[in-house]
């Protein structure tokens, strides 16, 4: 009895399994264009991507540039209108008119000065106020995916993250100047021009944060 315990014990271990089926990623990976690799010239022993005495920082097509991303926005805007207006107009009935001696006797209460009398008044107040602020900091590698004709470099890059179920995205892309390349090979993001940075995510949480698609669908056609 002893020997068929320890057996099925055994047995028992090695078929211990995951708690679902689970498959390594596999990555298909498109290199792109690169350029080609600087070789030494004029019995020079040196072969980086500049001189001897030049910090080595991203020149070429393929290379890969930081982007520090440090954005900040904040703005504010208030407006208020007040207006008013009145009017008042009277207009009196002379005494010489045998009507209004008639009038004020079947009307004691009845003023002549006023017998013709119009008033208006128009009034209005508005106020009204925005405010907006936003703050993304990250680090990004990127690649330079063209050289311009004047030297500046187009570059490109994005930055998937993966935590549980929820799926985070980094996307930079935008002009640098290589005079504003930092010796460590990085860049500040307000020196990029024409940038588009995107930061999105998908997943349980950002599901829950969202409006289910009825109501958007009853808030875009609600006449009211």
């Amino acid at each position: 009895m002893r020997i068929l315990l320890a057996v099925s014990a055994t047995f028992a271990v090695a078929c211990t399994t995951h708690i679902a089926p689970y498959r390594a990623k596999q990555r298909t990976f498109d290199p792109g264009d690169y350029a080609a690799a600087p070789a030494p010239r004029g019995g020079s022993l040196y072969s980086g991507g500049a001189g001897l005495f030049e910090d080595d920082v991203a020149s070429r097509v393929g290379d890969i540039l930081v982007i520090r991303i440090d954005e900040r926005d904040a703005a504010t805007r208030e407006g208020s209108t007040k207006l008013d207006k009145k009017d008042k107009a009277s207009y009196g009935l002379p005494a010489a008119i045998g009507l209004l001696a008639a009038l004020q006797r079947k009307y004691p209460d009845l003023d002549p000065s006023e017998l013709f009398a119009s008033g208006s008044e128009v009034s209005f107040a508005g106020n009204g106020a925005t405010q907006r602020k936003g703050e993304l900091t990250a680090t990004l590698p990127v690649r330079v995916r063209r050289e311009l004709g004047n030297g500046d470099l187009f570059v490109e890059g994005t930055k998937v993250v993966m935590i549980g179920n929820e799926e985070q995205h980094i996307y930079v892309s935008g002009i640098v100047r290589r005079r504003d390349i930092d010796p460590d090979n990085t860049v500040p993001s307000s020196r990029v021009a024409d940038a588009e940075i995107e930061y999105t995510g998908r997943g349980d949480v950002s599901d829950q944060q969202r409006r289910a698609w009825g109501s958007r669908l009853v808030a875009k056609l609600w006449p009211f």
